[in-house]
């Protein structure tokens, strides 16, 4: 196979077969590139591509790795197991569940974070607490916790809370994603006979950004990786910015101690330009606790300074950030390459607000995903229930959507009764002791259920599954007397049908099988797999963005007490917040903008901030000289002119520009990003027409 393309290092990464090996990917440096090469060439190389795992965190990851594997060698590629970690521990207790015992089916089902959180507020309202002080998204975070073995222990209420969560997915036959890593890791220790085949299956394993493991995904490594010791990891200590999700930096440490690989740094940049790697370096060289003292470096060029801006007020920032982008999008940027980052959500709001006003398009990247829509999860649960009739959680959801009668008084005696009868709630419609319309109305839900599983077991085409949901259970009925917003969420689920179709290339088995591998991703889809294409501006906080690049990026509201946040007090909580600051900068690829405001209204106050010490990490003194302001020049001569809005115009400083604004006093071009947007009084004898040639 041919390397071309590669630099000496990444050969050197994609060469070593046998053994262990750790790389070092900084910023930039083409790490999903060496990975999928390594992939083909140990192909290449006659190792067969079924005792290959390579794992990773997102499946937009996991799909692109596969995809260019495929693209290089073929269809060879679609062997190796290539999928996330959670992926891949569904699969295997898909097939492995019954050393658990007779607490789980293979049909067992995987709650998605809404759905556990929902079972956490219904558990929470039947211990009788208070739902304010015992917040779903806090007890679920808790519990994620514990599970990942970051907590010890809970609060006595919390505690009672999280035992009862847990016996309700055992009842129920589900899992939340924590359960996946823990129960695979538990068959794998407690099953020699089930270990030793797996590492036989998988004798070579890969991990994609090694950085973000967990203790227990580091085990699972572990325990997969030891026989054979053919373990390659790359990822970037640096970068490692998820501790709050368990991500545990001290993994790589324990990775050189267990594994003793052979350790390569990749430290060219293929994405930004010298100014921006530099403020980099200089920022992450703060950092006293790193595994490895790289330098990135690029053949980019020097590009242009790293911008710093003091406004007077978070007003004023984002009235600067919206007018900056002006500049860019003048200056022959689209809006898609533009990113402003910041370090919560909380910052957001006020550049929402500016952006409304200028006319900027923009998504809040990390707002609601299309697996959230409810009118999808309508959908899946739907199907599922129509596959397994033991999900409860699916039942719930829609037994009266569209309404059907059936009141939350009567739900809640089913579940009772299912409960005391150790039976499903589904199975329960026949024998609880319910009259009258109701009756009624719950036999009907149950046959629509009975002839939606009939068709589904018939179809040929995977993508009817989606036409059957909607037609047979009233859903597109409902839909139509909504209108307009009816027509949008109709639309939504029309867009199902492309993740079945693909399902059905992608997955083997039959096609209740391969059904069941796509419910399984839909649930496992998190934040991190947002996309969108979209002509606009991404706004959104550092984490959600880590893994994409921007032409140019806004770092705003870089204030102590915001970044870093008046909550990060401890040495490690510091290096962790500066390894944030370090990704937002590396997303930019020609443009880095840093801002600060001197007040700035939180909490319902104002407050007045210092500018974030990582400004001052990066160096940046010698950038004083290079901001986007904008400067109002007064003709020293008015004269008649006959320049309108769009025209381009010439300055003997400035050079060419386009008129972007005028009235009969003010007159506003669009220089080149260099100067930026300057104001000069209309009719000033400095700027030129340059006349249309045609």
């Amino acid at each position: 196979m041919q390397l071309k393309g590669l630099n000496d290092h990444q050969i050197q990464a994609v060469k070593a077969l046998e053994g262990a090996v750790a790389v070092i990917a900084g910023a930039g440096s083409g790490k999903t590139r060496t990975l999928t090469y390594r992939i083909a060439n140990m192909i290449d190389n006659n190792i067969f591509p079924s005792s290959i795992l390579a794992v990773t965190f997102t499946n937009k990851a996991a799909r692109e790795m596969k995809e260019r594997v495929v693209d290089l060698i073929g269809p060879q590629g679609f062997a190796p197991m290539i999928s996330t970690f959670h992926s891949f521990c569904a699969r295997f207790l898909r097939d492995e569940i019954e050393h658990l015992g007779d607490t789980y089916t293979r049909h067992y089902l995987i709650l998605d974070e809404d759905d556990a959180k929902q079972v956490i507020r219904d558990t929470v309202k039947e211990l009788n607490l208070d739902p304010n002080r015992y917040n779903s998204n806090r007890l679920k975070d808790y519990f994620s916790k514990v599970k990942n073995g970051q907590y010890d222990s809970l609060e006595y209420e919390e505690e009672k809370v999280f035992i009862k969560y847990n016996e309700y997915l055992k009842v129920n036959n589900s899992m939340d994603f924590d359960d996946l890593l823990n129960y695979t890791l538990k068959i794998l220790k407690e099953n020699k006979a089930v270990l030793d085949m797996f590492q036989e299956r998988y004798k070579y394993i890969l991990v994609d950004e090694f950085q973000d493991t967990n203790i227990i995904q580091y085990e699972l490594i572990l325990l997969l990786g030891s026989k054979y010791k053919n373990v390659f990891i790359v990822g970037d200590p640096d970068q490692s910015i998820y501790g709050f999700r368990g991500a545990n930096y001290e993994n790589y440490t324990f990775f050189l101690r267990d594994f003793k690989p052979q350790i390569i740094v990749l430290d060219q940049n293929y994405r930004s330009s010298m100014h921006i790697l530099t403020a980099a370096n200089n920022l992450i060289s703060n950092n006293r606790n790193r595994k490895t003292d790289k330098l990135l470096k690029s053949d980019l060029g020097d590009g242009p300074l790293v911008i710093k801006e003091v406004r007077e007020s978070d007003k004023d920032e984002a009235y600067f950030v919206a007018r900056a982008i002006e500049i860019l999008v003048h200056g022959g940027y689209q809006f898609k390459d533009i990113a402003v980052l910041y370090r919560s959500n909380a910052i957001g709001r006020i550049f929402e607000e500016a952006f409304l006003r200028y006319n900027i398009p923009y998504i809040i990247y990390g707002g609601i995903s299309f697996f959230s829509r409810k009118e999808i999860k309508d959908m899946l649960s739907y199907i599922r229930l129509a596959l397994f009739e033991h999900d409860n959680i699916s039942l719930k959801r829609i037994i009266n959507t569209p309404r059907r009668k059936i009141g939350q008084t009567t739900i809640s005696k089913l579940e009772a009764y299912a409960a005391i009868h150790h039976i499903s709630m589904y199975e329960a419609i026949d024998r609880i002791n319910i009259g009258g319309q109701t009756r009624e109305a719950l036999q009907s839900f149950k046959k629509i259920i009975q002839v939606l599983r009939d068709e589904i077991t018939q179809i040929y085409d995977l993508t009817q599954v989606v036409d059957l949901a909607l037609q047979l259970t009233g859903y597109e009925e409902m839909l139509r007397l909504e209108g307009n917003e009816g027509k949008d969420r109709y639309d939504n689920i029309q867009e199902l049908k492309s993740i079945f179709y693909n399902g059905a290339v992608d997955y083997k088995g039959t096609n209740l099988e391969k059904i069941e591998q796509i419910l399984d991703d839909m649930a496992l889809k998190t934040d991190l797999d947002l996309e969108d294409d979209k002509n606009t501006v991404k706004v959104a906080t550092i984490h959600q963005v880590k893994g994409l690049e921007f032409k140019a990026v806004f770092m705003v509201a870089m204030e102590e007490t915001v970044f870093p946040s008046d909550i990060s007090g401890s040495f490690t909580e510091i290096e962790e917040e500066r390894r944030v600051a370090y990704v937002g900068v590396t997303r930019a690829k020609e443009r880095l903008i840093l801002s600060h405001a001197k007040q700035r209204f939180r909490y319902g106050q104002t407050q007045y901030n210092s500018p974030s010490r990582f400004i001052e990490d990066m160096d940046l003194e010698k950038n004083k000289e290079k901001r986007l302001v904008v400067e109002q020049e007064v003709a020293p001569e008015v004269v008649q002119d006959d320049i309108h809005v769009g025209d381009s115009v010439l300055h003997e400083k400035y050079g060419k520009g386009v008129v972007v604004m005028k009235n009969d006093e003010i007159t506003r071009v669009a220089f080149s990003i260099e100067f930026g947007i300057k104001l000069f009084t209309t009719g000033h004898q400095a700027l030129k027409k340059i006349k249309s040639e045609n």
